[in-house]
């Protein structure tokens, strides 16, 4: 069997694909190029022009990211002053729910009082997500409003012969394999349970390879 020898040529650019790379690029241009105008080896008049539109540009990609901080700074501000004032509105209402003048229709029009949720199960099923945590497979998946999960296991092209009861919102699956030396495949689903019932329907099945140890 013969091969060709074949060399590819790709042009690359001289316009930078990434913020980092088109501003440092600018800034080098619009620090050298004025030198080759006075020496008459570029043009004055279009350098120049060149010159403030990189300027313009760089000072908008500086606005950009002085605004991307000040938003992440006032997220911050506000995540930390809701939490701090969520503690403070739940302790009101413990003291206002001791004190008999204040009616549950005062309380409902103050927006003092939980809400009610009434959900049917029928339709529901875990959406089931597995990836490594330190080479364990992990089963994640939202828990609320049910109480758990059945959770069912098959290795390989076996049968689902693992089960197990998960109450917390994740699983971690500390089964050692079967041979560590060979890659093993592992597929998960699951019913929701509510009061230890199994309710809804099957979730999708998650699957997670476990590479050989060596």
């Amino acid at each position: 069997m013969s091969f060709i020898f074949t060399i590819i040529t790709s042009i690359k650019s001289f316009i930078s694909s990434t913020e980092e790379g088109y501003s440092e690029r600018s800034d080098n241009f619009i620090e050298k190029a004025p030198g080759y105008v006075t020496s008459g080896i570029l043009p004055q008049e279009t350098t120049e022009a060149l010159i403030a539109e990189l300027q313009k540009v760089e000072e908008a990609r500086k606005q950009k990211n002085a605004a991307i901080k000040k938003a992440h700074d006032l997220r911050k501000e506000f995540v930390d002053g809701k939490n701090g004032s969520d503690k403070v509105l739940r302790e009101y209402k413990k003291a206002i729910d001791m004190n008999p003048n204040v009616t549950i229709e005062v309380k409902r029009e103050l927006g003092l009082v939980d809400e009610k949720k009434t959900e049917e199960s029928n339709n529901k099923h875990p959406d089931l997500k597995v990836k490594l945590v330190a080479g364990t497979p992990r089963i994640t998946y939202t828990k609320s409003p049910m109480h758990g999960i059945k959770l069912y296991s098959k290795t390989n092209d076996g049968e689902y012969n693992f089960e197990t009861s998960v109450n917390l919102s994740h699983f971690d699956d500390t089964r050692s394999k079967l041979n560590p030396k060979e890659t093993e495949v592992r597929e998960y689903y699951a019913y929701y349970l509510y009061n230890g019932v199994k309710v809804g329907k099957k979730s999708n099945i998650a699957r997670v390879v476990l590479e050989p140890i060596e």
